[in-house]
């Protein structure tokens, strides 16, 4: 083989070397992946999200955006954090919660602690267990607390909450619990056949609703119209931190209801019924 050739292998292959090590690079920054080989969770595109509100404090930017225009059900909730030169605003510090003032009182709702996602985001969901009413107080506000240099700051955005067209978060008394509050996951309107369908449960406890574990979420689907349900669902078994999995079959297009019993310890627990309403298209 002579040199030009052997010249041009090599330039060849250490072309393919550099672009393999690029689009590492590139994949490794839309992932982000973290120090134990994990993919963390990616960056949201934020043409697809909805913008709920924005405020400015001490030189930092919040911006509050949702998977859709908020209303009482459960929704995933983002933050997006730049300094005054526009920069992504990093901090393990961060934290946020909902809290919901009625003016005489207030009170919280389920959520999970935000996941820093990197580049300023951070992701976290939670349950508006009721909808804003009207000259009845501020209503909804997202509670973002920060740590900087040894003080911590409170930041409070305004979350437009409306009521929803479909109920999804019901409410039950149960005989160990007290008062639980169980979140049906699934859209208003879906395909006809099997679905997953999950649920988040939580207990109330004074202003807090931590997550519920320890039950067994038995289904039934009904179609009113018609008279009958359908074979084929799997009640929700829990998958841990208040949320269950399981499975409903609709066997035909029109309104459906899911009907719920909450389980423990082989007897049935809620003492209130529990529907959720559905509609199913071909």
């Amino acid at each position: 083989m002579n040199l030009s050739k052997q010249v041009f292998q090599f330039l060849v292959a250490f072309s393919v070397v550099l672009y393999a090590i690029a689009c590492t690079e590139q994949n490794s920054q839309k992932k982000h992946v973290g120090a134990n080989g994990a993919a963390a969770p990616a960056i949201p595109d934020e043409s697809k999200l909805i913008a709920i509100a924005d405020t400015v404090y001490k030189g930092l930017t919040f911006k509050v955006y949702a998977d859709a225009k908020l209303d009482n059900k459960y929704h995933t909730v983002y933050l997006q954090v730049k300094d005054k030169e526009g920069k992504p605003f990093n901090s393990s510090s961060l934290d946020y919660y909902p809290q919901m003032d009625m003016g005489l009182m207030k009170h919280g709702g389920p959520f999970e602690h935000p996941v820093a996602l990197g580049e300023g985001w951070y992701r976290g969901s939670m349950v508006f267990i009721m909808a804003d009413i009207p000259d009845m107080g501020p209503g909804w506000h997202l509670y973002t607390t920060l740590e900087t240099k040894g003080k911590k700051d409170t930041i409070a955005l305004k979350l437009p909450v409306s009521a929803a067209k479909t109920m999804r978060t019901m409410s039950s008394g149960t005989r160990d619990d007290s008062r639980v509050f169980i979140s049906n996951l699934l859209p208003d309107t879906l395909k006809q056949g099997k679905h997953p369908i999950k649920f988040l449960m939580s207990r109330m406890e004074h202003h807090d609703f931590p997550p519920l574990d320890g039950y067994l979420i038995k289904l039934k689907t009904n179609m009113p119209a018609m008279g009958h349900g359908s074979s084929g669902n799997k009640d929700a078994e829990a998958i841990g931190q208040g949320y269950y999995e399981g499975e409903v079959n609709f066997s035909m297009a029109g309104q459906w209801e899911i009907i719920v019993e909450l389980w423990k310890d082989g007897k049935k627990a809620n003492q209130d019924d529990i529907k959720y309403q559905v509609y199913i298209i071909k």
